[in-house]
């Protein structure tokens, strides 16, 4: 069939989302990351730079599906798509749902009884695998070894949910190459036969592309059926702090200019007033802070790809004596179940 390729995990301005950079001293500040880009936008900009469908992953929204299908005169590329934001054991879980309609949505948080959230197939991550495969949908885990700040890895979640998962997320564009490396050799370890790795720029402003699936398939309909199959494999680069950083200053720059309307027109009249020293010493700080939460941000999933590799030291010894003994070679930045140290 026809290769294909496409974003498996990419935002338009439909998604909501915030991210805690920790600063000095226990402090941390909580910035609102609102992606920058239309759905047209995001659509014209993913097919020109090669791919051959486009798919949105809005956090638990198909409202940049439905923008884009009512206000682009051609868009038979789209394969709908929503990134679902689910709980197994109390920790927070994104599932890439792929091929949905809207009654689809509907039923993935539809709620019964007296306590509307927890009745709801999000915090059921088996039932709402068993209701995508009743459905004919694709899903895959996304970036698998992710915890919030502040939040606990917790080592029963995975093993348990991974050998539901025939696709899991291998490559995304945001993330340190520790955490893909690590979550691409246990999806292999403990996913299903078969398991294979998908990848996206999980991007929130104009990185649409720069990480993708291949797959095959002419129509979206035929990728569904390729991506069901397991027929995928990631291309792309793992995240930087030089990457994170220019999102970083361009979502800031793009969310004061949105939200605060005319208090920014007032803002930059004051700073107009600023002598240029005061101007430039401004733009320092405010530099300062965000370059050292970024550095401060893949520090910790340094840390956290190093806590999970603990967590996990048997399955990955048994795992590289199976692979040494069938001639395999290691994966990624890991070399016989353990982690560079470059």
């Amino acid at each position: 069939m026809t290769e294909a390729r496409l974003d498996l995990h990419c935002h338009t301005s439909h998604s909501e989302d915030r991210e805690r950079l920790d600063l000095p001293h226990g402090a941390s500040i909580v910035l609102p990351f609102h992606p920058l880009l239309d759905p047209c936008a995001a659509y014209d900009l993913a097919l020109s730079r090669g791919m051959t469908h486009v798919t949105f992953t809005d956090h638990d929204t198909l409202d940049g599906c439905l923008e884009l299908v009512a206000r682009h005169p051609r868009p038979e590329r789209l394969l709908w798509g929503e990134e679902v934001t689910c709980y197994h054991r109390g920790q927070a879980l994104h599932v890439g749902v792929y091929g949905l309609n809207e009654a689809d949505h509907a039923a993935i948080h539809a709620a019964a009884g007296s306590d509307p959230e927890r009745c709801c197939l999000r915090w059921n991550v088996p039932q709402l695998l068993d209701y995508c495969d009743s459905r004919g949908l694709a899903y895959d885990l996304k970036h698998p070894l992710w915890v919030h700040s502040g939040s606990t890895f917790q080592k029963p979640v995975l093993a348990e949910l991974l050998p539901r998962f025939r696709l899991v997320e291998g490559l995304n564009g945001t993330r340190h190459r520790w955490l893909n490396d690590l979550g691409s050799l246990l999806a292999r370890r403990l996913g299903p036969p078969g398991v294979a790795c998908t990848g996206g720029s999980d991007s929130h402003t104009d990185n649409h592309g720069t990480c993708y699936t291949v797959t095959s398939g002419a129509t979206p309909a035929e990728v569904l059926s390729s991506l069901r199959a397991g027929l995928a494999r990631p291309v792309g680069a793992a995240g930087s702090h030089q990457q994170l950083e220019a999102d970083t200053r361009k979502v800031l720059a793009s969310n004061v200019r949105k939200r605060a309307g005319h208090l920014v027109l007032l803002a930059d009249d004051q700073r107009r007033a600023l002598p240029t020293l005061a101007q430039e010493l401004l733009s320092l700080v405010v530099s300062g802070f965000v370059a050292y939460g970024v550095v401060n941000e893949f520090a910790r999933q340094r840390a956290l790809a190093r806590e999970v590799e603990g967590l996990f030291r048997d399955e990955l010894e048994r795992g590289a004596a199976d692979d040494a003994a069938l001639g395999a070679p290691p994966a990624g930045g890991v070399v016989h179940g353990y982690l560079r140290r470059d």
